[in-house]
């Protein structure tokens, strides 16, 4: 399976017909009113691979903290037959990632094969600060 598109945005919406709406794809920080707060992440997640193979994957999207730890978790599966006529199949997500965030800094959100593994070749930094009430966060990027 290859990925061609991982990472967070403002929205995100999967379209009945197929594909996904966004808005501020990527998101490149995100902004909390108060810490610690529980916030959600739409995340987009585009993969491809070829016909007759990976019919029924498996992966983990996780959030890590500035530290390493664990601060949200969410299991990706599904049944991906195989697209009639075709050598090549596609799939595209919506997710939305419940994270914890603890306090400001560079959160990580990685692909991961299983949900304990640290390596992965998709990882998204994601800095997290805490707004300024008396001042409006800095385009682009989201208050959550």
């Amino acid at each position: 399976m290859h990925v061609v598109a991982f990472a967070p945005s403002t929205r995100a919406i999967a379209l009945d017909a197929g594909g996904v709406k966004l808005e501020g794809f990527p998101m490149t920080s995100a902004y909390v009113d108060t810490l610690p707060k529980q916030i959600t992440i739409p995340l987009v997640l585009a993969v491809y691979t070829q016909g007759g193979i990976d019919y029924d994957p498996r992966r983990w999207i996780v959030a890590r903290s500035p530290e390493g730890e664990s601060v949200g978790a969410l299991e990706c599966a599904w049944h991906w037959p195989d697209s009639p006529g075709t050598p090549i199949k596609f799939r595209v997500f919506a997710h939305h990632l419940p994270v914890m965030v603890h306090h400001a800094g560079v959160y990580n959100i990685g692909f991961f094969d299983s949900p304990d593994a640290t390596e992965t070749d998709h990882l998204f930094p994601l800095p997290v600060f805490q707004a300024n009430p008396l001042l409006p966060p800095p385009q682009p990027s989201t208050r959550m």
